[in-house]
């Protein structure tokens, strides 16, 4: 089983929608594959399509194993999914001994996954340590504007930090993901060239480029996908990259979930 959090401390940078169509890539190539959301708005049930529920509270208040807090969403793809209850899970979980370690405990019951991804909160609280900690990798959604930039920082910041807990292995980056991403602005270009200067050019994934149909998709509670497989978000756009996917495009959810196979093995 392999552990990915997706996660940054500024909210609307697309994590859950980043989160949810990885998942859905894995769970159509065979692999059984399990969404946790972290997150109070309790977004990535919505997004799929299914009601949103105390899931999140069954597995680390009642500690519950994740058979019992987990409900399918497609064929190979369940979700552990958040509601209302999300601050009181917080609250339980602030107050628990070994806090840090309650996700990567109650992850035990889960060896029946091939992949788990942890859809985080956008701050650094209890429960997105607690992520952190579980995880062998973390990816960062960051849309290309300075506010955002800055929450790319601390949440590398958090990473290193976790290297200061006895027993904890902080996980590695599987890159920072420009979402939103706007090739004609010269703002959203230079963001790009700062990124690539402060932490290498390898560490920047190619962008999941605007497209409206993303909010579409997510309003009928359908993946990219299912809703729209041709679009600019799904299969990228045509450039002079090197670098492509299997379209022979650059960019999109695609080239981002055919990256993190080759980075995670899954040939």
């Amino acid at each position: 089983m392999i552990v990915i959090a997706v996660a940054n401390q500024k909210g609307g940078v697309a994590k859950t929608t980043s989160a949810i169509h990885l998942a859905s890539y894995f769970a159509e190539q065979g692999y059984k594959t399990l969404v946790i959301d972290l997150d109070a708005q309790g977004h990535a049930a919505s997004a799929l399509g299914i009601s949103k529920g105390n899931g999140l509270f069954r597995l680390l208040v009642e500690k519950r194993p994740v058979g019992e807090a987990a409900t399918p969403a497609r064929p190979n793809l369940d979700v552990v999914a958040n509601d209302h209850t999300a601050e009181l899970v917080k609250e339980r979980v602030s107050r628990a001994n070994f806090r840090e370690f309650l996700l990567a405990s109650a992850l035990e019951t889960a060896a029946s996954y091939d992949l788990v991804f942890l859809d985080t909160p956008p701050s650094t609280d209890v429960l997105h340590i607690t992520a952190l900690v579980a995880s062998d990798y973390v990816l960062i959604p960051a849309i290309m504007d300075f506010l955002a930039l800055d929450g790319v920082g601390g949440i590398l910041q958090a990473v290193r930090e976790l290297g200061m807990f006895p027993n904890v292995q902080p996980p590695r980056l599987l890159g920072i993901l420009p979402t939103l991403f706007d090739r004609t602005t010269n703002e959203t270009l230079e963001n790009i060239r700062r990124l690539q200067q402060a932490l290498g050019a390898e560490q920047i994934l190619p962008p999941i480029p605007r497209d409206t149909k993303v909010r579409e998709a997510a309003s009928f509670g359908k993946t990219l996908w299912e809703y729209a497989p041709a679009s600019a978000a799904t299969i990228g756009y045509t450039n002079g990259s090197k670098s492509r996917n299997s379209q022979g495009k650059t960019g999109g959810y695609l080239h981002l979930a055919e990256i993190v196979a080759e980075l995670i093995a899954f040939k």
